[in-house]
């Protein structure tokens, strides 16, 4: 599952100590840590007025030197940095928090990690659990915030910067969308969502080809079809010839034959989900879902391995940029602007032409009144009520849903606010999918690269404002991406409406494995410190019928085997 290697780097700011694993870059005064990739780097040579062989330390450097605090707005791409001097330290990530970078302080100073397994087993910070983040993970399945698995560890946020200066580390920033919604007809903004992917993809590209991930569904399509205009590439699916509900083949094909590239197919039968573990035996830096899709991520890194290759682009993000189920939450914005003849005709032809069939009193009432009123109050938008925690977990222990009042956290927004109910919305989906994509870093890959240009910051930024009237439509879901990129993404699945939910997975992997359950059963530990309930859970992992919503199952399980291996931490080998 993991091992001990480190993962990126590690930096020491101690007073008495200043150091950092691996050895640094040496830019002038400096000393430059990096980690991940930066899109179009020989831009950023011209505007640093630097030489076109300047290394990505030294335009780390100069960037932190000439932008400060507002660095990720210029360096694009996925990573985290480290720039020392005698100053002291700038830490810095990518825009949107892709590439996590953690932090702890304490009396003899501070330490700073791109490997939170690291950072946790040389600090001792895995004797402490957060019992806060485990909160959040149980209640809704992710945790937007700055927090981490460990009390004394956290991590930066989406745009913020820390600096360590005179002993003392101060976190700034954060990002603050200000995006006003384009101008322009249906047509223009489809033009402009070609070239911004196209420009994404192209700068997530490697020096070599890359392997790219292919599902059969819209985003990896598109990504595969874009980038094999701009290089070779070599696609990689998982499918699954056992299961016809399950099988994305004829899909996956479709896509191919629009964009023929060379295939390598991965049997999922052989390498399914939960088909490796329970029992890893080394320290899991984490509760992650590399945790229960081990065995299909190792089969993805080894494929790519034997071609020579060590980057894969994905299609993750690709939901919330192009929209994919976004329902009509303008809605709250004609309310609130009081454009009440403009709201009574989109509320009828929401009645007219969404399916499932509603009236256009219920539109007026959940998406427009429900809407405002969720939006003033920063929480999350929501069509349908939450379900209780008593029906989607039930094997939760109730002393423990109230002391951490589980059932208050699926309704909480994120903290990043947009100026419009609608880019809300849209805001929302983006930040979940960030963090999505983020989780595949948290257990590292040995030897693979993930990289998302999805949620590369210009395409971000488009999505916020694209007017509602291009994004949202009832008769079409993403409608926009669906014209953009027709006759170059197959029209088979351009006219696909929906694809299989991953939960199937989950629990097939679940009936075919015995070895979690008895594993799951057996002396749990989320039972021993109060979280679920003894006899609840035992007939839930018996009965999977019993289980509740597969989110919060998915979550028990993770966590249950982080605490099992965490005693496998071992003592410091760096900051000792």
């Amino acid at each position: 599952m993991t091992s001990h290697t480190l993962d990126g780097f590690l930096v020491s700011l101690a007073p008495a100590r200043l150091r950092g694993w691996p050895a640094p870059e040496t830019v002038g005064d400096s000393s430059v840590w990096w980690h991940g990739y930066l899109a179009h780097p020989a831009t950023l040579h011209t505007e640093l007025g630097l030489p076109a062989t300047a290394s990505i330390g030294r335009i780390v450097e100069a960037g932190w030197r000439r932008w400060g605090t507002a660095i990720a707005d210029h360096l694009t791409g996925e990573y985290a940095a480290v720039v020392l001097d005698a100053r002291g330290a700038a830490i810095v990530g990518d825009r949107m928090g892709l590439r996590p970078i953690y932090y702890t302080c304490g009396p003899d100073g501070a330490a700073v990690s791109t490997d939170l397994g690291a950072l946790a087993r040389e600090t001792g910070a895995w004797r402490e659990v957060d019992d806060d983040y485990l909160a959040d993970l149980f209640g809704t399945g992710l945790h937007l915030g700055s927090r981490t698995p460990y009390r004394r560890i956290r991590r930066l946020r989406m745009g913020e910067v820390a600096t360590w200066r005179g002993g003392r580390l101060t976190v700034a920033g954060g990002w603050r969308p200000r995006v006003d919604p384009a101008a322009g007809s249906f047509d223009e903004h489809q033009e402009r969502l070609r070239d911004t992917v196209r420009a994404a993809v192209a700068g997530a590209l490697p020096s070599g080809a890359p392997a790219v991930e292919l599902s059969g569904g819209l985003d990896t399509s598109t990504v595969l079809a874009v980038a094999a205009g701009l290089a070779p590439v070599q696609a990689f699916s998982f499918v699954h010839p056992g299961d016809p509900a399950g099988d994305e083949t004829p899909w996956i094909r479709a896509a191919l034959e629009a964009t023929p590239t060379p295939w390598h197919p991965i049997d999922a039968t052989a390498h399914a989900t939960l088909g490796a573990g329970p029992e890893l035996g080394a320290f899991v830096a984490a509760p992650a879902r590399r945790i229960i899709n081990g065995a299909p991520t190792a089969a993805d890194g080894a494929g790519v391995a034997r071609l020579g290759l060590s980057t894969i682009l994905t299609g993750e993000g690709g939901d919330a940029v192009f929209f994919a189920g976004l329902l009509p939450w303008y809605l709250a914005d004609l309310l609130r602007t009081g454009r009440l003849d403009r709201l009574r005709r989109e509320s009828l032809r929401w009645g007219s032409h969404a399916q499932p069939r509603r009236s256009a009193a219920f539109w007026i009432r959940r998406a427009a009144v429900g809407g405002w009123w969720r939006w003033r109050r920063g929480q999350a938008l929501t069509l349908e009520p939450f379900r209780p925690l008593a029906v989607s977990a039930p094997w939760l222990s109730p002393g423990y849903v109230t002391s951490r009042h589980l059932d208050r956290r699926p309704t909480a927004g994120v903290t990043v606010r947009a100026a419009s109910v609608h880019g809300q919305a849209v805001l929302e989906n983006i930040a979940r999918g960030a963090e999505f994509a983020r989780s595949r870093h948290v257990i590292a890959s040995p030897g693979v690269e993930f990289r998302h240009p999805l949620l590369h910051p210009a395409v971000v930024d488009l999505a916020l404002s694209t007017p509602w009237p291009v994004a949202v439509d009832p008769r079409i879901d993403r409608a926009v991406q669906r014209y953009a990129f027709a006759g170059t993404v197959s029209q088979t699945v351009l006219r696909r409406r929906s694809k299989p939910l991953a939960d199937h997975a989950i629990l097939r992997g679940f009936e075919r494995h015995p070895a979690w359950r008895e594993y799951l059963r057996d002396n749990p530990e989320v039972v021993r410190r109060g979280y679920v309930d003894a006899a609840t859970w035992d007939a839930a992992v018996r009965d999977v019928g019993r289980i509740g919503g597969v989110t919060q199952l998915y979550s028990a399980i993770q966590i249950e085997v982080w605490l099992r291996h965490l005693h496998h931490a071992g003592a410091p080998t760096l900051l000792r």
